[in-house]
């Protein structure tokens, strides 16, 4: 594992003494060796997991990176062949081909993925060290730039790449037969309905029949809109039903703590004909007892949801995905599992210093790393997202955003499972009729769109692409599949 782009990692031993208190063990990585050498089949195993950087010794380091390469080119592994391809003269103060020799022969155990995940596990904590290092002589000594958040956030980034290391390392594949009998226990258990479903239902009926079943777990989801079109309000709303069956993570990062519990009271305290909105629950001056009593009981219903709410003005990807570790140790505490984490929106994840200037760059990073925690945490991430200004371009015969009005970068497309954008015609006839007032075909259509929300899914690799014609109220933060009281 190489840390030259952590900027925390800044530690390096120097000296002889300061490398020999690193956590290491010669004599397992001598047991590996000799492994290998006594039964070279194991290499392809234990390289799946074990790199070459992993081990301690330098001379270990060249003679396992010798036993790879010479399996990767077909040719035979033992102690006479390897030691032909080392460049070292001399190992433990003895001729390479004597040192190999002697590690056969004193071999104790011919269990090479087990002194391997050995190796490894000293590997990741050589890595703490190093990380802990960093950071305390940065602490200490940085200068103006090395602001604590900064150093927290690059402390966080090097241990999630140690965390994602895994103990072992090693990939879990499956070869065709073992696919294909799991495969089928798993359609067999869905069929019979042994197995539940992994996918959270979105709360929107005909959404979920689209995407079988609502948010999947281990995927990355869009949801796009301009300015105006309710990104924020059918995050309210979805992120609340997607609760009721699974934990929920919202990081809410352009609206402030008391306007989204404000929303998501709006939401629940919806009446047909008696909207409650989110502004009046904020300046709550005016609030009848009427309409108290109905925040209080939107309260009680707001309390039941396993719904944590994150109110930050930015957050980084490291942030996030501590935060989504942490609640999910919470939640297996009461029985409970950490099922879709909302994000609202892009433009407030902040950014490693790699690719500074190059916002292409940025979103891709940004896009890859939610993708990645999706798939290793299995929760489904949905991002917030803006569409450009091609959307209300004068040449467009209409506004309806379509994949390639998608922001700053095709990462976004080429990441994402699902894609989820937003319109609202209500908000164009709007502009129009304030400059055409007096227009009754232009009053009445916009009367007859007021609650009118068009949902398209743009890209859905479990199937189909639909458009969905839900219902809306966008001063009281709710969305549903069509009018409705309380859900």
């Amino acid at each position: 594992m190489s840390w030259d782009n952590e900027k925390v990692v800044a530690f390096r031993p120097t000296d002889s003494k300061a490398l020999e208190r690193l956590p290491h063990c010669f004599d397992t990585e001598r047991a590996l060796l000799a492994a290998l050498l006594l039964k070279p089949d194991q290499l392809t195993e234990v390289a799946q997991g074990l790199k070459v950087d992993d081990l301690f010794g330098a001379e270990h380091r060249e003679v396992y990176g010798t036993m790879l390469a010479l399996s990767a080119g077909g040719l035979p592994v033992s102690a006479v062949t390897v030691a032909q391809y080392l460049k070292t003269r001399e190992i433990a103060g003895q001729p390479p081909a004597r040192y190999l020799a002697s590690l056969a022969a004193d071999a104790a155990s011919w269990d090479a993925p087990g002194h391997a995940k050995i190796v490894r596990e000293f590997a990741r904590r050589r890595s703490l060290v190093m990380i802990g290092e960093g950071l305390a002589e940065q602490a200490r000594q940085g200068g103006a730039a090395d602001q604590a958040g900064t150093l927290i956030d690059e402390t966080d980034t090097a241990l999630l790449e140690v965390r994602g290391t895994g103990s072992d390392g090693r990939m879990s594949g499956q070869d065709a037969a073992q696919a294909t009998a799991w495969m089928r226990e798993r359609i067999e258990g869905l069929r019979s309905g042994l197995l539940r479903s992994t996918a959270v239902s979105t709360g929107i009926a005909d959404l979920d029949r689209a995407t079988n079943g609502g948010f999947q777990r281990g995927q990355l989801w869009l949801l796009a809109g301009r300015p105006g079109m309710g990104k924020t309000v059918a995050m309210t709303s979805l992120s609340r039903f997607a609760a009721r069956n699974a934990g929920v993570l919202v990081f809410q990062c352009e609206v402030t703590r008391d306007q989204q519990i404000a929303r998501y009271l709006a939401d629940l305290s919806y009446l047909h004909n008696r909207p409650l909105t989110f502004g009046k629950i904020m300046a709550a001056v005016d609030l009848t007892d009427d309409e108290m009593w109905r925040i209080d009981e939107a309260m009680q219903r707001y309390e039941r949801l396993q719904l944590k709410l994150e109110c930050e003005p930015g957050v980084s990807v490291a942030q996030i995905a501590a935060a989504v570790k942490a609640e999910k140790r919470r939640l297996a505490k009461i029985g409970q599992e950490l099922g879709v984490v909302f994000i609202d929106y892009l433009k407030f994840i902040k950014v490693s210093d790699r690719y500074q200037g190059n916002r292409v760059l940025e979103i891709g990073e940004i896009s890859g790393s939610l993708k990645q925690l999706a798939k290793a945490e299995d929760v489904c991430v949905v991002l917030l997202t803006q569409l450009n200004r091609d959307v209300e371009h004068k040449d467009r015969k209409n506004n309806r955003p379509r994949l390639s009005d998608l922001r700053d970068s095709g990462e976004l497309e080429q990441d994402a499972d699902a894609v989820l954008m937003l319109y609202r015609e209500a908000y164009y006839l709007a502009e129009k009729v304030k400059l055409s007032p007096h227009d009754p075909e232009l009053c009445s259509r916009l009367i007859d769109k007021q609650n009118a929300l068009e949902l398209l899914l743009t890209k859905n690799r479990a199937g189909p692409t639909p458009t969905l014609d839900l219902w809306c109220d966008v001063a009281s933060s709710a969305i549903a599949q069509t009018t409705r009281g309380p859900q």
